[in-house]
């Protein structure tokens, strides 16, 4: 298959920003889009032109990957999950007087940090359109923070030994299964492109 300028450019900057096995499926593509337009128009410049035009820009292209992938899927999740887990616990907390409770401040502050950090990355993933390695690897450093943030909630509530209730039994479900959801979500993001 013969190449083109254009053509190579456009699969240089789809290489900056997706996996490898993504471009290089791609290019096969688009390559053959070339070829069957070089053999319709004749024309270069033309046939590269109409292939891309077909094909679409890099930045159309590397949106529609993004959207699709499993990080910024991970990322929704557990996005959505965290106000409805939040909730629970606050609710928890307020009611059983867990403002008042032996909670260090150092420790207050780290939750509170980590918390910010997690709805940054979980945000980054989700708003992220031309890399898709950023959008993974925020995906994956928001649902591993999210794993050390509920299990240090869990760590706090055994620690504490607050009063059983109905809401502290919902915070804590909800606590473990957010744990469930990010620990699930890893390996994909790990793996998978």
């Amino acid at each position: 298959m013969a190449g083109h300028e254009l053509i190579e450019r456009h699969l240089r900057t789809l290489a900056e920003r997706l996996p490898d096995p993504v471009v290089d499926e791609l290019a096969d593509g688009l390559l053959a889009s070339y070829d069957d337009q070089m053999e319709r128009l004749g024309d270069p410049d033309a046939a590269a032109q109409a292939a891309l035009a077909d094909f679409g820009d890099a930045d159309t292209v590397t949106a529609a990957f993004i959207r699709a992938s499993p990080a910024r899927q991970a990322a929704i999740t557990l996005l959505v999950a965290g106000p409805i887990v939040g909730l629970g616990w606050g609710a928890t907390l307020v009611t059983a007087n867990g403002w008042t409770s032996a909670i260090p401040l150092p420790l207050r502050l780290a939750l509170g940090l980590l918390l910010g950090s997690v709805v940054l990355m979980l945000v980054t993933a989700l708003r992220e359109q031309r890399h898709y390695r950023t959008v993974r690897l925020a995906a994956l450093g928001g649902a591993a923070t999210v794993a050390v943030v509920d299990t240090l909630m869990l760590g706090m509530v055994v620690t504490l030994v607050p009063p059983p209730s109905l809401l502290l039994l919902v915070a804590l479900s909800g606590s473990v299964a957010r744990i469930m959801l990010a620990v699930r979500a890893v390996p994909t993001l790990i793996t998978r492109l």
